[in-house]
């Protein structure tokens, strides 16, 4: 009984390693299908791959999984934490002093009065000639 078991389980494995070969696609417009269709094409879809660029293409895409699986969790990570939210000061805050800056951050305070002067006025008080002395 085992011996026939093992002879079943042996003849239904290789049938399901062996590649599926024999069937043919049709393209019937912009849809494949296996039944033959009027109008379609048949399209050839054998792997024309070596086993070594099959299992290169196999390793990039796993290699492209799991960066995929570690760009999604570090998204989810960062989406976690709360966002920084601006919140406007209120007048409580505003009155109270604010610290005071170090002496080298400062600009330099403005007069308390200011005068305007016309830059032309003074230019022409330099170059008039100084009036002479009469004497009488």
């Amino acid at each position: 009984m085992r011996s026939n078991l093992a002879i079943l389980l042996a003849l239904a494995a290789g049938t399901w390693l062996t590649p599926a070969t024999g069937q043919s696609i049709h393209r019937c417009g912009d849809a494949y299908s296996q039944q033959p269709c009027p109008g379609g094409v048949t399209v050839q879809a054998d792997d024309a791959r070596t086993a070594s660029q099959r299992a290169q293409s196999s390793s990039a895409a796993q290699r492209d999984a799991n960066v995929a699986d570690a760009m999604e969790k570090a998204r989810l990570k960062e989406e976690a934490t709360p966002a920084h939210a601006y919140i406007p000061r209120t007048s409580e805050q505003a009155a109270r002093p604010a610290k005071e800056k170090p002496a080298a951050a400062t600009r330099p305070k403005k007069p308390a009065n200011f005068t305007a002067v016309i830059p032309q006025a003074k230019e022409k008080a330099k170059t008039k000639p100084k009036a002479k002395a009469r004497n009488a």
